[in-house]
């Protein structure tokens, strides 16, 4: 970390602490910039490389700076989508934001079209963002199981397929014959 701060003139101890996960720490530079500190380099050029494939689509964050074990991107704002689901509704404009970012990692060419609920989060605008894309080409999988099995876990999953059901019949033949 100390390479970090002398490189980048960043003393971590001085930035807000945003959290920490599985693949590193993230803590804020300001209202629009964060920086994201991994503990293996390899999983920060697999970020480095899927958020380079996603610029210019708008539920990705921007990508401003990198390194060998780290990025500065954009700061999200938000909530994770799991923990709003818990004290929220499940509406039928919701759901369909969840399918354009399902629909969006397609886009962009990642292989793996899912991702937990919880490497989502929503705006007080209610747009809806992703921060984590290191796994986005781990695996080849259209079917969105882990967003599935979060909506499951929540007692959403029908909610959700109705409503998808209704906005895109085609897709809810896909989501439904895939069990």
């Amino acid at each position: 970390m100390e390479k970090i701060k002398k490189e980048h003139g960043y003393n971590l101890s001085k930035l807000q602490f945003i959290g920490k996960g599985m693949h590193g720490s993230v803590y804020r530079i300001d209202d629009y910039k964060c920086i994201k500190i991994f503990k293996k380099r390899d999983t920060c050029q697999k970020e480095i490389e899927t958020l380079a494939m996603a610029q210019g689509n708008s539920f990705f964050p921007k990508l401003f700076d990198f390194g060998e074990n780290y990025i500065i991107r954009e700061y999200i704002d938000g909530m994770e989508l799991d923990k709003y689901l818990k004290d929220n509704p499940l509406t039928i404009s919701l759901s369909e934001k969840i399918v354009k970012i399902y629909e969006a990692f397609g886009d962009v060419g990642y292989k793996r079209q899912d991702t937990a609920l919880l490497h989502i989060f929503i705006n007080s605008m209610g747009e809806l963002r992703l921060i984590d894309t290191a796994k986005a080409m781990s695996i080849s999988t259209k079917y969105p199981k882990i967003i599935l099995g979060d909506l499951k876990a929540l007692g959403l999953k029908n909610t959700f397929l109705d409503h998808v059901r209704e906005l895109r019949p085609d897709l809810y033949k896909f989501l439904t014959l895939k069990k």
